[in-house]
């Protein structure tokens, strides 16, 4: 991109037109390579914004100076419930600022009518975006906003646009390093030795916790025929927040996903089926292969709380990722996860805005979260 005007303008692209979505695409595949693996195309846009979506279509703002994308902001929908009763949701994401227009440059759109009269908002892309994305969303019947922002994009979600911090430190990223670690490859007999170990280790405890268990690869096809409703029904804590999964939801996020390709692990105990593992492989920025479990699935309380045993077997089945990783609420010891291999690698903010409430009230959290229930894999 050559030298810009620094002048930009607010455009929304609800209705997903064609060219628009290319140059947000090329703005992406641009700026900021590696944020869609492999790469971003408009696919990725109609596919969570448009009407395939089961929880509705969504909303996507962008900046736009000279004729190019200079910034973008989506929210994508979700259906969430507590206790039982549905509340229309989006994931606000796709957050992203030009380099050249961080500190410098400002809006000639009008700010919408009734809108806080902020400077704020004619000089911050990231804060004008996400404002008109809510706003719109708000029209709609949007009633709870959430997202997972980095440690750049928290103060101002927090200080400028009001959104609360809502998972009380508790929600981690957890990793477990293997043999095909780029960083460690010159000890990489040291972590096929250790790997072995721990595989050794995980199958003994598992048999002797669970007796006579298995987790096997399955198609997506017998994982959309038979995980039934019992699956989708966990025994949720009362006044928490958690996503909706039902069949056409989990078929859309993943089974029709047009960059990820996901596997579906089947967790079985004494010869009964009792859940699901569903992961993918992701390429992140910094260059390293990462197998993800996004989600799981059980219908057994007692063998869900096993879970870092099933996850930790899945080393059997990574093919080429340096990392396996997962989100969790909670979950073992950090002594429990290290015998298992698992470092607790970071916490993840989740924010919040929730409009069934006055000002005055405590914004609800969430009872779980996982990588799937965001946008991040």
């Amino acid at each position: 991109m050559g030298p810009l005007s620094q002048d930009w303008e607010v455009r929304s692209l609800d209705d997903l037109d064609s060219n628009g979505l290319q140059l947000v695409s090329d703005f992406f595949n641009e700026q900021f390579p590696g944020v869609f693996y492999p790469k971003c195309t408009p696919e990725i846009f109609k596919w969570k914004l448009g009407s395939s979506n089961p929880a509705g279509s969504g909303f996507l703002t962008v900046a736009m100076c000279n004729g190019l994308v200079v910034g973008t902001a989506s929210g994508t929908r979700k259906i969430l419930a507590e206790n039982n009763e549905p509340i229309n949701a989006i994931e606000i994401g796709d957050t992203f600022t030009h380099p050249d227009f961080r500190k410098n440059g400002k809006c000639i759109t009008p700010i919408l009518a009734g809108a806080a009269e902020d400077t704020y908002f004619t000089v911050s892309i990231f804060g004008r975006l996400v404002s008109e994305t809510i706003s719109r969303a708000q029209l709609k019947g949007v009633r709870f906003v959430y997202g997972t922002p980095n440690e750049n994009s928290k103060p101002p979600y927090v200080k400028r646009l009001n959104f609360e911090e809502i998972d009380g430190g508790n929600i981690y990223s957890n990793l477990i390093i293997t043999p095909k670690f780029v960083p460690l490859q010159k000890i990489r007999w040291v972590l096929s030795f250790l790997d072995l170990l721990i595989q050794l280790f995980v199958r003994a405890l598992s048999y002797i916790v669970l007796g006579r268990n298995l987790v096997q690869e399955i198609s997506d096809t017998e994982f959309l025929a038979n995980y039934t409703q019992k699956y989708y029904s966990s025994e949720h804590v009362p006044d928490k927040i958690y996503l909706v999964r039902n069949s056409q939801i989990l078929q859309h996020r993943y089974a029709m996903h047009p960059n990820h390709q996901y596997r579906f692990f089947q967790v079985s105990v004494k010869g009964e089926t009792k859940g699901v593992l569903i992961t993918t492989e992701v390429l992140r920025p910094s260059g390293v292969s990462s197998f993800v479990v996004s989600d799981w699935l059980f219908s057994d309380q007692k063998v869900e709380k096993r879970l870092a045993l099933f996850i930790s077997k899945l080393r059997s089945y990574n093919q080429n990722s340096g990392t396996i990783s997962f989100w969790e609420l909670g979950g073992p010891t950090k002594m429990t996860k290290l015998f298992l291999g698992i470092m607790m690698h970071k916490k993840i903010s989740l924010i919040s805005k929730d409009f069934r409430i006055t000002d005055s009230d405590k914004c609800e959290e969430f009872g779980d979260f996982r990588i799937g229930w965001s946008d991040n894999g």
